[in-house]
């Protein structure tokens, strides 16, 4: 026989597992030379992206201040071609600023940008 209180705890076990399932959304792996490919051969591919949990892997090509101390990075294979990373915090600027030059993969958020591949609030696991 199932009581009220079994069945109460029923459904906020199935509530609590779809909404882990929607929170803990895996992200999407890709290199950078194949994000900023997709930028050039698709005019809608930063909708593809944008508010998406991003695993970023690509050669940190550059670490410069932007306009509102922002750090901005390049990651890919050109430069010219290059996505476009902001980080998380200082503590992850800082973490990378050894790596430049280096292979790194960035768990980040996809940023919507129509002219070039933008990823934001990256860290380094």
């Amino acid at each position: 026989m199932v009581t009220p209180i079994m069945e109460k705890a029923g459904i906020l076990t199935l509530a609590f597992a779809v909404t882990s399932a929607a929170l803990g959304a895996s992200e999407l792996k890709l290199s950078a030379s194949a994000m900023a490919s997709q930028y050039e051969d698709d005019s809608d591919a930063a909708t593809k992206f944008a508010d998406k949990p991003l695993a970023v892997t690509g050669k940190l090509l550059s670490l410069e201040s932007g306009l509102t101390e922002n750090v901005i990075g390049k990651l890919g294979d050109d430069p010219d071609a290059a996505v476009r990373v902001t980080f998380a915090d200082k503590s992850s600027v800082d973490k990378m600023r050894s790596r430049v030059g280096q292979t790194v993969t960035l768990h980040c958020v996809g940023a919507f940008s129509t002219g070039y591949p933008a990823a934001t609030d990256c860290k380094v696991k």
